[in-house]
């Protein structure tokens, strides 16, 4: 017998007896629950997942309503278990907290949870949190289609509140366990949909088997394609803001994120590599996950399964589920089950099999509330220490106050105050106009956030420069902070500047109409970020509307306003609605939108300054209409950023076409094409060549990353280069074993890096100033504009970098285009070298898009005068 078979024989025995169906549901226990598999240890009054649902776990996929519908089920049968919902996904589905301890505690959460936030008040001693529980997270499904996660928190749900072991008894009273047991259920049902719709019977084991396959765009992101396990920072989904706000009701000192990697992996929980911590974070935080491993190791070992710890996945930044903890004084661990994307399916270590993919989950969850019982002291002496070393580092910080806001701008200035507050971080009004490093500050628009404060390390992620560290470390973006991406005027001073008083709420928002009704035109100044959704609303009540390619200076109720290139004027002359109608339909787009620079009317169309409104640089804007290209060899991500702005932020409506479509349904509808990263080999000549047909005829083609390459490859933007990929230096030799390191330092992901923008073109309308954050993501370099007025971002020469870049790299893009306009015919293709959207909060550059949708006709080289 060869040693496959010898391997494979005694695996396939296994799972033949795993998808057998028990004839009790203590056979499951079990299998799940080997260290208490007398029937007796559990409470019979307390229904198994298995009974609820009636089949057992891992013979098929629980959708998120039969999840949802378990948990409520445990509480109402048990004093041990609370569940709240706090929120809704996009698609409509709760996004629950599961509360678990002992009844006792039950009564008494609130003052539990006060108790417990004593940790992480500097000014409070240690001895204030008492004899409070440990708190531990555990949360499931961030990544929808890595399904063990799911199932294994309904069995560790149920161990926990059905077991009668005077250890589990231990550990309700000395802990509350907070289960988030599905943080992605759009993603998630995908998933599951998708396993059970192709699942046979016998189940297939074969990796091409459809039932292993998912189709564009999989199950692990949300509703719009995002990867919420990047949005702890962030925070721009509806799925990610409501467990924020519980995380910080209760502060967990131990917070689990369970995950699944690749089939022929094994088992990774942390401690991460050395070289992957950040040196914001003391170093007791990370010795921790050392002693948290061992508990993890007990229970894996108590199975025999196979696991590795300290080789990859970062622990840098605050992006992630189980990196936020770490800047809240917690443990914070990844874990990483290899998946089996079905109910079982062939791998390099066997067969896999769905129920075992779940067992080692519940084993890694219990061993967490184990160890968090065991290690309580510690933790609670962690957390407290976290904060207090917080002050002191921001003492010696050179920075001492950060001040941001942009007086033109204040719908992205009032998007920032809502995410530090969101952040529990500490912000003032500004009492005074400031100018740091040559920016002004006026009072009245502008926020004081002081370093000195118990969030320093979150205020630094956001605000600061990545700190420095080796560049082979990353497993995601090597920068993070957020302020840069906003595109928000912010600088920090060196000097402490005195705020007024403490921001804790939004002010209301703005918007409406300056000086009534109207005899000539209404004007709302385009630097504001939400003048896009006010504009959408407007046309699409078929109001008329033009767009001021120059600044002018206008006579208004407030007196004169100076207005910015892109202003939209929408003239009384030539509309459907007249008079109170037309007032009534800009003051409700105005407030829907909340532009509060406000839109003002005018009394005639002479300016004080610049232009005057009947100019022909006043020109007229055609209404858009978006089609976003999505589906197989696409990436989700990047298109999915597209959708969302327009959906989220524009309330613009698109069309989503499939690639193979596009050589097969009629394009002349529609005014823009967007086509993100991705593949596009399966687009045949066919398509290509309507492509160019709809593009020469007034089309507007925008691309982004892989996608701009190959418009270039195919012609489709003519006349336009990629910059050359420089080969490495030679090396005749190197060490077998550098591979990986060598590879990661080459890497280009998640940058951030200066670039120059021409405010006078129409695709950079209304951002405030030349210097402009950019973010870098893949390896694609474009070569300026042959046509000198087409070139609209173009990255420094030298950048300036905000994370990681190897000099190869920094050499390659040093005086790129990072946004150029290629004229073709009566249309264009408009080429980004990376994702204006990037993961939904670059506003600094996502307006660069929203141009591209609304003056994408308007954006080609003009002709001479005469």
């Amino acid at each position: 017998m060869s040693l496959h078979r010898r391997t494979v024989l005694p695996l396939l025995i296994a799972a033949a007896t795993v998808f057998a169906a028990p004839s009790v549901a203590h056979a499951q226990s079990a299998y799940f629950f080997p260290q208490a598999s007398e029937a007796a240890a559990f409470d019979a009054s307390i229904p198994t997942p298995e009974q609820f649902l009636g089949y057992p776990i891992g013979s098929r996929f629980t959708r998120h309503d039969q999840l949802v519908a378990y948990f409520q089920e445990l509480a109402r049968h048990s004093d041990k278990i609370s569940v709240r919902e706090i929120g809704r996904s996009y698609e409509g589905r709760p996004l629950l907290i599961a509360t678990v301890t002992a009844a006792s505690n039950q009564g008494r959460l609130e003052q539990i949870r006060q108790q417990h936030a004593t940790l992480v008040d500097p000014a409070q001693p240690r001895s204030a949190a008492g004899d409070s529980p440990v708190v531990v997270w555990l949360g499931y499904s961030v990544h929808g289609n890595e399904t063990s996660s799911g199932e294994a928190a309904m069995l560790t749900a149920y161990y926990l509140v059905a077991n009668r072991s005077a250890e589990t008894q231990q550990w309700l009273q000395q802990a509350v366990v907070l289960f988030d047991p599905a943080q992605n259920p759009d993603g998630r049902d995908r998933a599951a949909n998708w396993h059970n719709a192709w699942a046979s019977d016998p189940a297939s084991a074969d990796p091409a088997d459809k039932e292993h396959v998912e189709p564009f765009p999989q199950g692990r992101t949300n509703h719009y394609f995002t990867d919420l396990n990047r949005d702890w920072l962030a925070l721009t989904q509806r799925d990610s803001r409501p467990k924020v706000e519980v995380f910080h009701q209760w502060y967990p000192n131990v917070q689990i994120d369970f995950h699944e990697m690749g089939k022929d992996n094994t088992y990774y929980f942390e401690p991460s590599p050395k070289s992957m911590h950040s040196p914001l974070i003391p170093a007791a935080s990370y010795e921790f996950n050392k002693t948290l491993a061992k508990y993890h190791a007990q229970s894996l070992d108590a199975l025999g399964s196979l696991y590795y710890t300290g080789e990859n996945y970062d622990n840098f930044s605050p992006v992630y589920g189980s990196t936020y903890p770490d800047f809240h004084g917690a443990v914070g661990v990844t874990v990483e089950q290899a998946s089996s994307r079905g109910r079982v399916q062939e791998s390099v270590n066997g067969l896999l099999t769905f129920p075992f993919t779940i067992r080692n989950q519940v084993a890694t969850g219990l061993g967490t509330v184990r160890g968090a019982v065991t290690e309580r002291s510690g933790l609670f002496d962690l957390q407290k220490s976290f904060f207090q070393s917080a002050l002191k580092q921001a003492g010696q910080q050179p920075v001492k106050s950060f001040v941001f806001g942009d007086a033109h701008d204040p719908a992205l200035t009032r998007r920032l105050l809502e995410l530090l507050l969101l952040h529990r971080i500490d912000v003032h009004a500004l009492p005074r106009d400031v100018t740091v490093d040559g920016q002004s500050f006026s009072a009245g628009s502008a926020y004081v956030v002081p370093v000195q404060q118990a969030q320093f390390r979150l205020v630094h992620s956001i605000f600061a420069e990545t700190p420095p560290i080796k560049g082979d470390v990353f497993y995601g973006s090597t920068s993070y902070a957020i302020a840069p991406a906003y595109g928000v005027a912010f600088a920090g001073s060196r000097s402490r500047i005195d705020g007024g008083a403490a921001v804790t709420e939004l002010p209301a928002a703005g918007g409406g109409v300056v000086g009534g009704q109207a005899t000539f035109a209404y004007v709302i100044d385009w630097r504001d970020y939400n003048a896009g959704r006010a504009l959408a609303e407007l046309q699409g009540k078929g109001v008329l509307a033009r767009a001021a390619f120059k600044p002018f200076t206008a006579g208004t109720a407030q007196g004169d306003v100076a207005f910015a290139a892109g202003s939209i004027v929408i003239p009384v002359a030539g509309q459907s609605l007249q008079g109170a109608a037309l007032l009534d339909a800009v003051n409700a787009a105005t407030r829907s939108a909340g532009v509060q620079a406000q839109a003002h009317a005018l009394a005639s169309g002479r300016s004080r300054d610049g232009i005057d409104l009947g100019s022909d640089s006043v020109k007229a804007l055609r209404k858009p209409a978006v089609a976003l290209v999505m589906g197989e060899g696409v990436t989700a991500t990047e298109i999915g950023s597209a959708w969302f702005l327009l959906d989220q932020q524009l309330h613009l409506p698109a069309s989503k076409l499939d690639p193979q479509q596009l050589g097969k349904v009629p394009l002349d509808r529609y005014t823009t094409l967007v086509l993100s990263g991705g593949n596009y080999a399966g687009v045949d000549a066919t398509a290509v060549a309507a492509l160019k047909r709809w593009v020469q005829a007034g089309g507007s083609l925008v691309t982004y990353g892989s996608a701009s390459k190959w418009a270039i490859e195919q012609k489709l933007a003519e006349g336009e280069t990629l910059g050359k990929d420089e080969d490495a230096a030679d090396e005749s030799r190197r060490a077998f074993g550098d591979q990986r390191d060598i590879a990661a330092i080459e890497r280009v992901s998640g940058n951030i890096l200066s670039a120059d923008a021409d405010t006078s073109h129409p695709l950079a309308f209304g951002v405030p100033r030349r210097p402009l954050a950019v973010n870098k993501e893949n390896a694609v370099v474009l070569q300026p504009s042959a046509n000198p007025f087409s070139t609209v971002v173009r990255i420094d020469s030298p950048p300036r970098v905000n994370g990681y870049l190897s000099e190869r790299n920094r050499s390659r893009v040093a005086g790129s285009a990072w946004l150029l306009v290629s004229a073709q015919g009566q249309g264009n293709v408009v080429l980004f070298a990376d994702d204006p959207a990037h993961r939904k909060y670059w506003h600094g550059t996502d307006r660069l898009l929203i141009n591209a949708i609304f003056f994408g006709n308007l954006v080609n080289p003009s002709k001479a005068r005469g």
